[in-house]
C-alpha cells in the first residue's frame, strides 16, 4: 500500500527564460488576494461557522515522507486559522491502531486484508463508504497523494456531496503510479483512473506536473495551481561559526534520491579542498543506506560523513548546517528545499521539475544536472570560493519563501477549493 515509486559547466544558461513557475505562481497568489480582499470572510464557511475538512493520507501515516509532513503542517496552519481538520488513512502498519490522536488531530486508520488487488479493492470500498456515512460532518475532502482514496472519493462524490480535492504529491503518480502513461490500461489503474474523472479538483504543486495532467486527459478546470506552504514566521537563524563546513541533505535514502551522486560530489571537493574541515550531514533513512555507507567507505569519506537517520526537529538541522544539497532524479515540489530556503541556507539542487520551481539559477540557488557529481561539487565550491554570493542567493530564496509559499497564502488559496460546491 505505501508508495513506491560528463562533467557539465558550473554555469547553467538561464538567458531568455523568464520562469514559467514564477509566472504560473504569482497569478494564482494574485488572484486568491484579490478574491480575498473583496471577501472579508476569513478561513470560515458561508454561514460563518468553522470549516470542518477531512484530509486522507494515502500511505503511512505519521510517516517520512514529504507529502505525509506537508500534510501535517498544513493541518496544523488549518487549525490555527480555525479550521477543523481530522485524518483518514490506510492500516498500512498492523501495529498502528484502528484510532488515535496525532499533534491534536483524529486519526482514523481504514483496515485491510494486506493481499494484491483485494486489498487495494477493499480499500476503496470502505473508504468510499466511511465518506457517505460521515458526509455530514464535513464540508470538503483533501487527499495527499492521488492513489486510491482519490478515486474512491470520486465515484463516492455524487452520494457524499463532498468537495474533492485531491493532490499530485510528487513523482509517485506518474513514475509507476496511477498516472503513469504505460500503466494506464492495467485493471486496477484504469478503474482508479475512472474514479479520479469525478473529482471536484486536482492540486499540482508543480509547473511540470500541470502539464503532465493535461498530458493526462484532465481538464484545465480541473487542474488547480496550489503550491505547498510554509511556515514564514521564525526569523533565520545563523550557522555557529567553526572551522568545519556542514553541507547537508534531508530526506530519505532511494536512489530517486540521489543521494548517491551527493556522497561522489562531496568526494570530490574533498579533493579540490584538502585542506578545508567538510563534512556531510545526512538526515533520513531508507532501502539505499546500507549501499550509500558502503559507498562512502569506498570513497573514503566514511569519517566525513554524519549519518543522523530519521530526524523530528528539521528546523534545528537546517540550522546546523552551511549549504543544503537537494541532488534528486524526480520532484514534486520538495518540503526539504523549501525548509533549506525558509532558514536561510544556500542551496544547490539538480536542475528538474520542482526544484527549478524554486530555484532561480545565481538568483535564489545553484543548479547542476541530474546524475552530475562533478558538476555538483563545482556548484559548492562556488559557495566555498564566494561567501557573499552563497548569503545573497539565501537571503533571496528567504524571500521567496515569504512572498509566494508562505502558509497564510497557501490557506487561503485551498479554502477557496473547499468552499466550491
Amino acid at each position: 500500500m505505501e508508495p513506491q515509486p560528463q562533467p557539465s559547466s558550473s554555469k547553467l544558461s538561464t538567458s531568455g527564460r523568464e520562469s514559467v513557475s514564477a509566472v504560473v505562481v504569482a497569478h494564482n497568489i494574485g488572484d486568491a488576494t484579490e478574491q480575498l480582499s473583496q471577501n472579508s470572510s476569513t478561513l470560515t464557511r458561508s454561514d460563518g461557522q468553522a470549516l470542518r475538512l477531512l484530509f486522507a493520507v494515502d500511505s503511512r501515516f505519521p510517516g517520512l515522507g514529504g507529502a505525509e509532513s506537508q500534510a501535517l503542517k498544513l493541518a496544523i496552519a488549518l487549525r490555527e486559522q480555525g479550521v477543523d481538520v481530522e485524518f483518514v488513512t490506510p492500516r498500512v502498519d498492523k501495529t498502528q491502531p484502528l484510532e488515535e490522536t496525532h499533534h491534536g488531530f483524529s486519526v482514523i486508520r481504514i483496515d485491510y486484508p494486506q493481499i494484491r488487488w483485494l486489498g487495494s479493492l477493499i480499500v476503496m470500498f470502505r473508504f468510499g463508504r466511511y465518506l457517505i456515512a460521515n458526509a455530514g460532518r464535513f464540508d470538503a475532502v483533501h487527499i495527499h497523494i492521488t492513489h486510491l482514496m482519490a478515486a474512491a472519493a470520486g465515484f463516492a462524490r455524487a452520494r457524499s456531496k463532498l468537495p474533492v480535492i485531491t493532490k499530485i504529491s510528487g513523482f509517485y503518480e506518474f513514475e509507476g503510479g496511477v498516472l503513469d502513461p504505460t500503466t494506464r490500461f492495467k485493471p486496477l489503474n484504469y478503474l482508479i483512473r475512472l474514479g479520479l474523472k469525478k473529482v471536484d479538483f486536482v492540486q499540482t504543486i508543480s509547473v511540470q506536473t500541470r502539464e503532465k495532467l493535461l498530458d493526462a486527459g484532465f481538464s484545465e478546470k480541473q487542474i488547480q495551481f496550489v503550491p505547498n506552504g510554509i511556515d514564514t514566521r521564525n526569523p533565520p537563524e545563523h550557522p555557529a561559526q567553526n572551522d568545519t563546513l556542514r553541507i547537508g541533505y534531508c530526506g530519505r535514502l532511494r536512489d530517486v534520491k540521489g543521494v548517491h551522486v551527493l556522497l561522489d560530489g562531496f568526494a570530490v571537493l574533498k579533493g579540490i579542498y584538502p585542506d578545508k574541515h567538510l563534512q556531510l550531514v545526512i538526515a533520513g533513512s531508507g532501502e539505499t543506506q546500507a549501499a550509500l555507507q558502503t559507498q562512502a567507505r569506498d570513497l573514503g569519506i566514511d569519517l566525513d560523513v554524519d549519518w543522523l537517520g530519521t530526524i523530528e526537529d528539521t528546523m534545528s538541522f537546517y540550522a546546523s548546517i552551511d549549504f543544503y544539497v537537494q541532488p534528486s532524479f524526480a520532484e514534486g515540489l520538495p518540503n526539504a528545499v523549501m525548509e533549506a530556503m525558509v532558514t536561510q541556507r544556500p542551496v544547490v539542487a539538480t536542475n528538474i521539475g520542482g526544484n527549478n520551481d524554486l530555484i532561480d539559477h545565481d538568483v535564489s540557488g545553484l543548479l547542476f544536472e541530474v546524475g552530475d557529481a562533478q558538476g555538483l561539487a563545482q556548484q559548492l565550491a562556488r559557495f566555498i570560493e564566494a561567501p557573499e554570493l552563497a548569503r545573497a542567493l539565501a537571503t533571496a530564496g528567504r524571500a521567496l519563501m515569504e512572498e509566494r509559499y508562505g502558509f497564510e497564502s497557501v490557506t487561503r488559496q485551498l479554502v477557496e477549493l473547499y468552499r466550491e460546491q
